[in-house]
């Protein structure tokens, strides 16, 4: 039969007392987002009428007769499994809302404020430090990245709403997994830089940082726990990786595996691993390759280890032995898939001062993800030590790029001050706001 929801009443629906058999608890006091009320329910010998029977998918008729209009358990269960999809969703899509609030908090912070500065000549805004771009460029480029890849979720969770194909299913249900686990905990992670870029006035509670990390937090925790969700990643990537070697169809999302897996049994080119200039590393083609041939690497290598363990650890041990590389190779996916889209979203824009703004924007995320693990690409010799040299350089340039216009790119996110409610990170007034509000 597969999974059959059901309703349950717990309160009287005119004295709102609790029913009998039913008891219920509060949590208690949490860290944050105390805005959602959450309690612990506890059944005793409870009946549930037919009627409380949730039936899109079938039906239990008073004979115990069960019917469905979907033939067999395994497009029940995709069927069922969709319904619970939204919640992650919502949750990649609100956490790159979060970020961008903390972002734009913590950029326009960093253009009003002033520090130092050449001798005998006014001071400069603390964001015309490289260390600042460092921190906040990237970032902001990765809320960019972030926006398109949730958009694609979006529109194929509303997809998979219409069709119910299992296939759809299956393919939303993993890329939500891995989206919401890399997204919130990336966002956790940047709340605290943000924090930290704002200094003393980021630690104000009127500025808002401590009370979005308290209610982002459970983001990492909730439908689904971001290791266990990455895991889910992995797992899908593992089956899919076997289709391709006996001759099976794969799905949309992941099908890239089947190029970039052949390219990776080959050794990378000792020509174009040396290639530095600047058209080679900014052509969106070198980047997705990049990404996608570490994703197919990864992917081999653990796949090769599982097999080998398994022999003697069995299934369970061989999985626990390679996790933290089951992990990578989630991670790493899921950014392919982040700059893939963010890719196809540059090439769609229809105006090109946007386009080549949106350009930009990408390569510096692409590049800054590249050097990041550098030391994956030294490792197999897919990039020279000079061309490691000159993707850090590159990156350090567009980041200083970036600075360049992270006004504009910060106003585009379009958030009104009632949304980002921090006096530092207001649109204009931000220090006057401030002043006045601590009573001066």
């Amino acid at each position: 039969m597969g999974i059959h929801a059901f309703i349950v009443p717990i309160r009287d629906l005119d004295t709102n007392a609790v029913l009998p058999g039913i008891e219920i608890n509060d949590c208690g006091h949490k860290i944050g987002l105390n805005g959602v009320d959450n309690g612990a329910l506890r059944f005793r010998s409870v009946r549930i009428p037919r009627d409380n029977l949730l039936n899109r998918f079938g039906d239990v008729s008073r004979d115990g007769k069960y019917t469905s209009s979907l033939p067999t358990i395994n497009k029940r269960f995709a069927a069922t499994l969709g319904e619970l999809v939204g919640g992650r969703v919502g949750i990649a899509y609100s956490s790159v809302g979060i970020l961008k609030v903390s972002v734009t908090i913590a950029v326009r912070y960093a253009l009003l404020r002033q520090q130092f500065g050449p001798p005998k000549k006014p001071e400069i805004s603390v964001l015309d430090y490289q260390s600042h771009q460092h921190k906040l460029m990237p970032m902001l480029a990765s809320s960019y990245a972030f926006h398109f890849a949730t958009l694609y979720l979006v529109d194929n969770y509303s997809e998979m709403k219409k069709t119910n194909d299992e296939d759809v299913i299956a393919d939303v249900h993993v890329l939500s997994s891995g989206l919401k686990a890399y997204i919130t905990s990336y966002t956790a992670k940047s709340i605290s830089v943000c924090r930290e870029s704002c200094g003393g006035h980021g630690y104000a509670a009127v500025n808002r940082f401590g009370a979005m990390r308290n209610d982002h937090d459970i983001f990492q925790t909730f439908e689904g726990d971001n290791t266990v969700l990455l895991q889910q990643v992995a797992g899908d990537l593992l089956k899919q990786y076997q289709e391709k070697f006996k001759g099976g169809t794969l799905s949309a999302t992941w099908n890239y595996l089947r190029d970039s897996m052949g390219t990776y049994l080959s050794q990378p080119n000792p020509v174009t691993s040396r290639w530095e200039g600047e058209d080679h590393l900014r052509d969106p083609n070198f980047q997705l390759d990049a990404f996608r041939y570490r994703s197919s690497r990864l992917l081999h290598s653990v796949a090769a280890r599982l097999q080998k363990h398994s022999k003697t650890l069995g299934g369970f041990g061989a999985w626990n032995r390679c996790l933290n590389h089951l992990l990578t190779l989630a991670e790493s996916h899921i950014e392919s898939v982040i700059l893939a889209k963010f890719i196809e979203a540059v090439k769609r824009c229809p105006d090109e001062k946007t386009r080549e703004l949106l350009k930009l924007v990408c390569d510096l995320y692409a590049l800054d993800r590249i050097w990041k693990d550098i030391g994956t690409y030294r490792n197999v010799d897919y990039v020279a030590p000079n061309k490691a040299k000159a993707i850090h350089k590159l990156a350090d340039y567009l980041s200083y790029q970036v600075r360049l216009v992270a006004q504009e790119l910060i106003d585009a996110f379009d958030l009104p001050d009632l949304i980002v409610r921090a006096p530092i990170g207001m649109q204009s007034e931000a220090y006057a706001q401030y002043t006045q509000h601590v009573g001066f």
